[in-house]
């Protein structure tokens, strides 16, 4: 009878799984219709609860075969059973196997239990072999351990305090958490990376002084250290997901910056690596969820760089390839990548006058109001909208926004200078000007810009307009991708 209720209560939780599954949006009603006539519709939330635990449960199982951290557990608890059965010897193998593997990963609470397995092993056999030296042994390494941790968390405490700045919700974007950057920066810790006692300690070391630097303008400086973090990755001999994953977001945040720099050929070779980085973790399984990061950052980088070089043909391919994967997988991209690549689409078709175009990508941004971050896709969005507008030659619809762009901004804590600067220009400028009119304001507008020291990669050198090179696109009536192209080579 008991097998009887669990073959039926199994069958009813893979007919809701497989009819939730088919499911393009989650509606309750028509779970409700589809199962009228079954008994457990009249308790569905019931049903649902052990649906959600079902799936849990098999997840974890799933995850148990790539985690180390659930390998680790799992000798652990083979560890207890062999000494709950006094096979003491067979225990001692496996807690060996363990402590080598905690070691090589830093997984320092493992290497704590291990410890103390150790120091109980000892006790249960009266300490019989054993020696003063082995006990001082075990209390030496066990502070030792423990001073590390402290170090980590120390490292990975600063890291998050620089980050934090960085990612504000909000996004201030005046410089008034500048200061508590320089407080992080001067801590005794990160005056010298050999006080980093751990290879994560270390990379939290190189992750602060890059972003310090990036935050602060200091293009070179930020790009020393993540071709550091980089480098220990590339040295590494570590194995695992956690490393894979720390291994894609080193070369990740290496590639704007050395975008900015106006290192092409790196840029290349950092793709490269990023669409390659599973080869260098060949027994480890890749997540969809990494799977999706190396689709969508790969692009992104990839489209700012034929912006960047003029590449007209390689992104118009590039784009025509990749658009039906973002369309089939946009659901489970996670939304800020998958925003960020909407807008690259839609300037790289603007930097190619194809205007049309890059408004309807542009549209997929602005509808979207859930989400805001340091890279400011959103107020990129509103300016580069403004500005296809003007291209366009949409008197009314360019008031309208300069004003709406205007107060979205100043919700962000204030404009920046070439924001006020370009809003202006807009406002008083459209396609009812005079050519003539309107070449001398362009180059006003271009010295305007000079002035307030605009820098193309403000905030990150894969999102940003690039508002220098349109000014000259306009003044010497060459096409923007054209201009692009020239300074490229002129780097």
């Amino acid at each position: 009878m008991i097998e009887a209720t669990s073959k039926r209560k199994d069958s009813n939780l893979t007919q809701l799984f497989e009819f939730l599954s088919d499911q393009k949006k989650y509606s309750e009603d028509a779970i409700i219709k589809k199962f009228s006539s079954e008994i457990f519709s009249k308790q569905l939330h019931v049903t649902k609860n052990h649906l959600y635990e079902a799936i849990l449960k098999s997840m974890r199982a799933f995850n148990i075969e790539k985690s180390l951290d659930h390998k680790l557990k799992s000798m652990l608890h083979d560890v207890q059973f062999l000494y709950d059965k006094r096979l003491v010897n067979q225990a001692k193998t496996i807690l060996k196997r363990v402590r080598n593997l905690a070691e090589e990963y830093e997984k320092y609470t493992t290497q704590l239990e291990v410890l103390d397995w150790e120091s109980k092993i000892l006790a249960s056999q009266f300490y019989v072999g054993g020696i003063e030296k082995d006990i001082d042994n075990i209390s030496d390494k066990y502070y030792e351990i423990l001073e590390k941790i402290q170090n980590s968390r120390e490292y990975n405490d600063l890291q998050s305090k620089m980050f934090n700045n960085y990612y504000k919700e909000g996004i201030e974007r005046k410089n008034e958490n500048y200061k508590t950057n320089d407080q992080i920066i001067n801590q005794f810790i990160l005056k010298d990376e050999n006080r980093a006692l751990s290879f994560k300690a270390r990379c939290c070391f190189y992750n602060i002084h890059s972003i310090y630097y990036k935050i602060n303008n200091n293009w070179e400086k930020a790009y020393e250290y993540r071709k550091k973090l980089l480098q220990l990755f590339e040295e590494s001999e570590r194995i695992s997901p956690e490393e894979m994953n720390m291994h894609f977001a080193a070369i990740n945040n290496l590639l704007p910056v050395s975008l900015h720099a106006g290192n092409y050929k790196e840029v290349e070779d950092l793709l490269v690596k990023m669409r390659n980085i599973t080869e260098n973790y060949p027994k480890v399984k890749v997540s969809e969820d990494l799977e999706m990061k190396i689709f969508t950052h790969s692009n992104i980088a990839e489209l700012s760089l034929f912006v960047r070089i003029g590449d007209v043909d390689k992104g118009l391919e590039l784009i025509e390839t990749i658009t039906p994967f973002i369309t089939e997988n946009e659901r489970i991209i996670r939304k800020f990548p998958l925003l960020h690549l909407y807008y690259n689409i839609a300037y790289f078709y603007f930097s190619i006058g194809k205007y049309s175009q890059a408004n309807q990508w542009m549209n997929n941004i602005l509808n979207e109001n859930s989400l805001k971050s340091v890279e400011d896709i959103h107020s990129s969005s509103h300016i580069l909208t403004m500005i296809l507008q003007f291209e366009q030659g949409r008197d009314e619809l360019l008031s309208y926004l300069a004003r709406s762009t205007q107060r979205y901004l100043n919700k962000l804590e204030g404009l920046y200078d070439f924001e006020s600067i370009l809003l202006s220009f807009l406002k008083k400028n459209t396609t009812t000007k005079s050519k003539k009119d309107l070449h001398k304001n362009f180059k006003k507008l271009r010295e305007q810009l000079e002035k307030a020291r605009y820098e193309p990669g403000e905030r990150n050198a894969l999102s940003t307009i690039d508002l220098l090179a349109w000014v000259d696109s306009k003044i010497e009536g060459i096409p923007f991708h054209e201009i692009m192209k020239r300074n490229a080579v002129q780097r």
